[in-house]
């Protein structure tokens, strides 16, 4: 789930704005398109989306830390929350094989129960989150310019991305471009990485572009 907290209204308006007083033009939010499909992208850091991530995993989370510029994070406390009970993503390739469910299932109630007993035992929640797995969800709240968002989606929707970000990056899309026309305007641009240069980089392909040493 990802709800979004707030945003700049009017981005690519604001981006023409902002343009328009270096190129001392009239502002107009074709301006910011040109900028896009110019590559002049430093005009893109100005509007921002703010969003509340919950019902993903840990991982995701933490795989969202790697992306450092143009983003502002703050992810939910394993120091101040308790977690003796918490929710967890079950993968697809475990959800559909029954003996590897019943294993996962009970090494997670394990780790529940675990945390229970530390809990009785007085130890700090801070030092009891060392068991807590990468698979338990957890929140973030996470502020992101629209360059950031077009860099992420350019390495993130790559298919030999992990299957659960790539989900969080679709949907994260999809309502980020439901804002406004001019949003859906900037998200129009978000392609993977070999979908933008015409090639792949990646050491191991998926095979839908070309390697570029190929070509």
């Amino acid at each position: 789930m990802i709800k979004v907290l707030d945003y700049t209204k009017n981005p690519l308006t604001l981006m023409g704005i902002c343009a328009s007083e270096c190129w001392g033009s009239k502002p107009s939010p074709q301006i910011g398109i040109d900028c896009i499909e110019s590559g002049h992208h430093r005009v893109l850091e100005y509007p921002e989306v703010t969003v509340l991530i919950d019902d993903y995993s840990a991982r995701v989370i933490r795989e969202i830390y790697t992306h450092i510029i143009g983003t502002n994070r703050l992810q939910a406390s394993t120091r101040y929350i308790k977690y003796d009970e918490f929710d967890f993503i079950t993968p697809p390739s475990i959800s559909k094989n029954d003996l590897a469910y019943n294993i996962y299932y009970d090494v997670m109630c394990t780790i529940t129960d675990a945390y229970r007993k530390l809990e009785d035992m007085k130890i700090p929640k801070e030092d009891i989150a060392n068991i807590l797995p990468l698979g338990m969800e957890s929140k973030m709240v996470l502020k992101i310019n629209a360059r950031a968002i077009l860099h992420m989606a350019e390495v993130r929707l790559c298919e030999r991305v992990y299957w659960e970000f790539r989900k969080f990056m679709k949907e994260f899309l999809n309502i980020v471009s439901k804002l406004d026309s001019e949003w859906e305007k900037i998200i129009s641009y978000a392609k993977v990485k070999c979908e933008v240069k015409g090639y792949c980089e990646e050491q191991h392909s998926c095979g839908m572009y070309p390697k570029r040493e190929n070509l």
